[in-house]
């Protein structure tokens, strides 16, 4: 038995229905109503990494709220305006925000101002920064924001030798990336090296320009492109929704993906990070990624080290004894042999004997 076949006659109205399973779908109804039947014909969204306490306090002073729900932390407010609709949403400590209206400049300065708003009430406080963290959901990313404690680069650089020091100071200090060949940043060491710690100390240095996104299931990033387009902001401005900021995409612990043999083992993977890097696919997005892992650089895929690709490449070295004397200070005498950050910290902490173990905890360091 074949489907029947709808026809509709000249001038004939076409009516919209949509099944509501959940009441968390009422306020998308809201919004589709006028879009469907044309009377706000214009629709623009935002984003702001945080959660904002009272979402109608960053509404206009006119609005008229029409829906308020709230289900442990999230919370959504749909409010109408002259000519427009709003709804305010904070899930997973982001603030979303969506309007539909009458006009498109009413419905861009709307959006524009709500954001705004939004980021006044979320500024990290002095000594964090806020992050997006990010994991694979049914088929996308599905991002969440959290403030993370970060130190400012000069508070943390004698944690580093001379050389890996001098490398990273020189990023440090960067203020934008237009114009910069090379969209990859590759850092490289043994576990405990310090690695994470220089990861926090440049989202700090950074954050005025360049919003932070942690990726918590790099294996999954490069193996699902939708995914992976998420992550680097394809579909959207950035998190902030102004167009303005730079995006930097972190990974740790990516050894699968940077070995010699990497395209044996992980496929595509190696070829779609290339390509977000250096490629169509990053092509016109403002996205850096930086990669950090525990191989030596000499067993890397050539592909990954080779000149032009990487922005910075900077190689995290146990700092030697004279480094490591200095680093203890005069309380302390330090073994004659270079020392990870992670094992200068065990000595300065008086846990001797955990010092042949450090390395392994280290990696977070």
């Amino acid at each position: 038995m074949t489907d029947p076949v709808v026809r509709l006659t000249a001038g004939e109205p076409l009516n919209a229905s949509m099944w509501l399973d959940r009441l968390d779908e009422v306020s998308t109804g809201m919004l589709l109503q006028p879009q469907w039947d044309g009377s706000m014909p214009y629709y623009r969204k935002g984003s702001v990494p945080g959660a904002v306490d009272d979402p109608c306090g960053i509404a206009p002073e006119e609005a008229v709220l029409r829906l308020d729900q709230k289900d442990r932390n999230d919370r959504t407010v749909v409010l109408s305006v002259p000519g427009a609709l709003l709804r305010i949403s904070v899930e997973s400590r982001v603030t979303s925000i969506d309007v539909v209206g009458t006009e498109l400049p009413v419905v861009e300065r709307l959006v524009a101002q709500l954001v705004a708003r939004a980021e006044e009430v979320t500024i990290a406080p002095d000594g964090q920064v806020r992050m997006g963290f990010w994991s694979f959901s049914d088929g996308s990313g599905d991002r969440s924001s959290r403030q993370v404690t970060a130190p400012h680069w000069g508070e943390v650089a004698g944690n580093y030798g001379g050389r890996t020091r001098e490398s990273l100071a020189s990023l440090m200090t960067t203020t934008d990336m237009t114009g910069r060949a090379g969209r990859l940043i590759l850092w490289h060491g043994a576990p405990g090296t310090g690695k994470t710690t220089a990861v926090r100390a440049l989202s700090r240095e950074w954050a005025d320009w360049c919003g932070v996104h942690y990726v918590m299931d790099p294996e999954r990033l490069f193996g699902e492109p939708a995914y992976l387009l998420d992550v680097a902001g394809a579909d959207q401005d950035d998190l902030h929704g102004d167009g303005a900021r730079w995006r930097l995409v972190v990974a740790e612990d990516c050894d699968e993906y940077l070995r010699s043999d990497a395209k044996l083992r992980a496929g595509a993977s190696l070829g779609r990070l290339l390509n977000l890097c250096d490629g169509i696919l990053g092509h016109g997005l403002k996205v850096l990624v930086l990669l950090t892992t525990n191989e030596d650089v000499g067993l890397l895929h050539p592909a990954i080290t080779r000149p032009g690709r990487c922005l910075s490449q900077v190689e995290f070295e146990p700092l030697s004894r004279a480094e490591a004397q200095s680093w203890l200070g005069a309380g302390a005498t330090a073994p004659d042999r270079p020392l990870t950050l992670a094992e200068l910290y065990a000595l300065r902490e008086e846990r001797a004997g955990t010092v042949s173990r450090a390395s392994s905890a280290g990696g977070y360091l």
